[in-house]
């Protein structure tokens, strides 16, 4: 590699421009007052590229110590620099003349390929902000391409050096600098090639070869002005619902696979005038546009439904895809592009939640994605701001009416929303990944009052929690449940986790697993909600179970519906001989209770032998007296 002198390589126009355009997609995307590209500039960092919004203070920006620091840190360490918080990072002993106005700051360094620096692609804010993952992951793609442009840069630098010392050369060796100019067309052709590449690369899709979300947008901006009665335009947001359940199951390798066989088929179904981009991820976005616009939405998912009914063969696999469809109207030429992706991203996620099959975004869904995003905002920092409670309910011993045992439910309270219903933020902690931390804040709490309560009111007390899809698919849960019985001082027996048929419907193998480690520790394994799934039979021949509990439906239901009440009765008979212990859940009546003890049932839980409670109400309502 030559010795070029890389701080007199100028950036081409268009490359800048390009680049231009990335700061403004990072502070856009990223809701930052500032994305920055800072250049090496002799013995320092100044500010090369920025977006308009940091234009406007541009010029206290160039003047910040504070700035060029962290921007010096990043290129001498040549790694990112992440400060949320300036006024908590105590490692940056800045002096006392520096004014400390950047508060967050995450810089990545930009290096030539002969490791000289050419400085750092930068955001940054006043306030205090964390960089989530998907953040670094965004700067870092943007990066990447950064450094590709650079590597272009430099190599044509190389390319004319090299010319300049073939043509002093020119008068010896003519037929040698013939050849060498082959080369170097040849050269000059590669070169253009891969900007051409690089190009492709801003605007398609590397895995399926199709438009991305950034070129479909571009091209419906255009669409949309001539939007019309006459001339209607809707956008179909396409995702699988099960597709994080097939990179669990098959890998990721298997999962792109899958994404590619999706993109085919979705374009066997399309005509010219549509077009279609993979946004991200599993999801995929079409637009029609036609005079009778909804209908030919709908013929649309009707044939790309009947196009993957039949199964996906990948390899030695055979996987089924459940598509999910979201729809978006344009109202008028005024609509966006990348408004109406995202209004028919959101119908997508409502059906996601509500397993519909498609769904038309509308004034209410907007109403209800925001109470979903406030409510996400309040969940995010319940756990740290100890809103979160555990309640326990009673589980009895039919036959003596003692207390052996409670179940561990979360509760939330929230200072401005009060009271929140489980149904509210259990599945919206699922989706967004903090079902994990709350999952292991109810398995810590209801472990360490149980080891409480066993000391000090008998050894056969029996806690028994909830675990989610999320927990299960987990690696690291058994270990976890292990450290936790080891910490307590708490015998596996003393452990029972309750599980629903959602959890069952992930990865046999991994599922089968888990459940074989959680038993060899002692712990009991109960199939909740028995008697509502599709396959509840089957799952009694397929896993290991120590106990099932009836679903409140049946009980509830035993005294007015005959035919509930004969299914509470087979399914005890059916666990009695399967050698199952029975929970009837939903006891409220003395006749219902009646009624499980006469089917020979194990234990109650319901209102009748009592609600879910603190803690300490638990103790004196239920334990100190010992008997219902």
């Amino acid at each position: 590699m030559l010795n070029i002198n890389t701080q007199v390589i100028e950036i081409p126009e268009s490359m800048f421009r390009g680049w231009q355009q990335t700061v403004e997609l990072i502070a856009g995307i990223m809701n930052l007052p500032a994305a920055l590209i800072m250049r090496v500039h002799h013995n320092d960092v100044r500010i090369f590229s920025s977006n308009d919004a940091a234009n406007a203070v541009s010029p206290l920006l160039s003047e910040s110590k504070q700035l060029s620091c962290y921007c010096a840190q990043v290129i001498y360490n040549c790694t990112e620099l992440v400060i949320e918080d300036a006024a908590l990072d105590f490692s940056w002993a800045l002096d006392e003349n520096i004014n400390a106005d950047i508060m967050a700051y995450y810089g990545l360094p930009l290096t030539w390929p002969n490791d000289q620096a050419f400085g750092t692609l930068c955001v940054l804010d006043a306030q205090a902000r964390e960089f989530t993952p998907q953040c670094k992951l965004l700067i870092t793609r943007f990066q990447q391409s950064m450094i590709a442009d650079l590597t272009i840069l430099y190599e044509k630098a190389e390319l004319l050096h090299a010319n300049r010392k073939l043509q002093a050369l020119l008068s010896k060796k003519s037929m040698a600098l013939s050849l060498s100019n082959q080369a170097l067309l040849h050269e000059q052709d590669s070169r253009s090639a891969l900007e051409s590449t690089l190009v492709y690369q801003q605007e398609y899709d590397a895995l399926t070869g199709i438009a991305n979300q950034l070129s479909l947008v571009n091209q419906m901006d255009d669409m949309l002005e001539s939007v019309d009665d006459d001339n209607e335009l809707a956008v179909i947001y396409l995702g699988i619902r099960n597709f994080k359940s097939i990179n669990n199951s098959y890998g990721y390798a298997i999962g792109d696979k899958v994404l590619l066989e999706v993109s085919q088929r979705i374009h066997q179904q399309l005509t010219t005038e549509y077009l279609v981009a993979r946004c991200w991820g599993d999801a995929f976005a079409i637009v029609v546009r036609d005079e009778n616009v909804v209908e030919q939405v709908i013929d649309l998912i009707a044939r790309l439904t009947h196009a993957f009914e039949s199964v996906l063969t990948i390899g030695d696999f055979t996987i089924t895809t459940q598509l999910c469809f979201g729809i978006a109207l344009a109202d008028s030429g005024a609509d966006r592009g990348i408004s109406l992706v995202e209004k028919a991203e959101a119908a997508m996620t409502a059906n996601k939640d509500t397993g519909c099959h498609y769904n038309f975004f509308t004034d209410e869904l907007s109403a209800v994605i925001g109470e979903r995003h406030y409510l996400e905002s309040h969940l995010a920092e319940a756990l740290d701001k100890q809103e979160m409670s555990v309640h326990y309910q009673p589980m009895i011993c039919v036959k003596t009416q003692r207390v052996l045992g409670a179940e561990a439910l979360i509760r939330w309270r929230n200072p401005i929303l009060g009271a929140v219903a489980p149904d509210r933020f259990i599945n919206l902690a699922e989706q967004n990944g903090q079902i994990l931390a709350l999952g292991n804040f109810v398995l810590r709490t209801a472990m360490k009052q149980a080891a409480q309560w066993r000391h000090s009111f008998g050894d056969d007390f029996c806690i028994a929690v909830n675990i989610s899809p999320v927990q299960l698919r987990d690696d690291n849960l058994v270990s976890r449940v292990a450290q936790l019985l080891a910490y307590y001082q708490l015998p596996g027996t003393a452990l029972e986790l309750e599980i629903t048929e959602g959890v069952l419907l992930q990865d046999e193998k991994k599922v089968t697993k888990s459940l074989a480690g959680l038993q060899r520790l002692g712990v009991s394994i109960s199939l909740d909600d028995f008697g509502t799934g599709y396959s509840s039979l089957s799952y009694l021949q397929k896993y290991s179970f120590d106990t099932l509990k009836i679903d409140r439906s049946f009980i509830m239901n035993s005294m007015e519906c005959e035919q509930d009440k004969e299914l509470a009765r087979a399914i005890i008979a059916m666990a009695k001989k399967l050698n199952l212990l029975v929970v009837a859940e939903g006891v409220e009546t003395s006749a219902q209770h009646e009624f499980i003890v006469d089917e020979g049932c194990d234990f109650g839980q319901g209102y009748l032998y009592g609600k879910p409670v603190p803690a300490t109400m638990f103790t004196s309502q239920y334990l100190s007296r010992q008997a219902i």
